[in-house]
């Protein structure tokens, strides 16, 4: 069976941040707990769970019942992911789209809450983005499926960085299929969210 872009529901995306001001993960707890008193990002946001401890992963893990945002250091890299778990209406690229606004939306709400805190706070240059598939049924690893999501994803990747040239790259994961887009120069990511809607 090969990739079914239909079925395709189970996906995470990543946004990555400045490593200079990425900070201790454990100043971000408090952050996501206020999220949730506020609703301050799309969802029903439920917990907050703190995996501090483990190195080489994720860090902090917001709960919600449609997708988990997580603070996650995987590879040593800093960043904000989004983990889709429940289904949405459209077409593949449209639902690849609604993912990515979400998390765009919430990368920006974490720079503005924590640019008050001690020594500034966690920044996103806005220039690369990565692709997992959650699903081996939907996405197996074989090479028709690396080929057309591949063709997908550089195709999300111009619409997202607006037209110019995007270096798309499989991840260096033997479980998961998913890939790695990036473009030379620094987005904010107000841009980003304008070229989503």
């Amino acid at each position: 069976m090969g990739y079914d872009a239909a079925a395709l529901q189970r996906f995470s995306l990543k946004i990555f941040a400045d490593p200079a001001s990425a900070g201790a993960p454990r100043t971000i707890i408090p952050v996501f707990h206020r999220w949730i008193q506020e609703h301050a990002v799309p969802g029903l946001l439920i917990d907050v769970a703190d995996y501090t401890h483990l190195v080489d992963g994720p860090s902090v893990l917001l709960v919600a019942h449609e997708a988990n945002y997580v603070l996650d250091e995987t590879a040593g890299r800093p960043g904000l992911s989004y983990t889709r778990k429940q289904p949405l209406e459209g077409a593949f690229g449209d639902r690849l789209a609604t993912a990515a606004a979400a998390l765009i939306a919430a990368a920006r709400r974490l720079e503005q809450d924590t640019s008050r805190m001690t020594g500034g706070g966690v920044t996103f240059p806005g220039n690369e983005i990565e692709f997992a598939a959650n699903d081996r049924l939907a996405a197996p690893r074989i090479a028709d499926t690396e080929s057309a999501l591949r063709n997908e994803l550089a195709g999300f990747g111009a619409r997202l960085f607006g037209g110019a040239d995007v270096e798309v790259r499989p991840l260096d994961d033997p479980a998961r299929l998913g890939f790695s887009l990036k473009t030379a120069e620094t987005i904010t990511l107000d841009t980003l969210l304008s070229r989503l809607e």
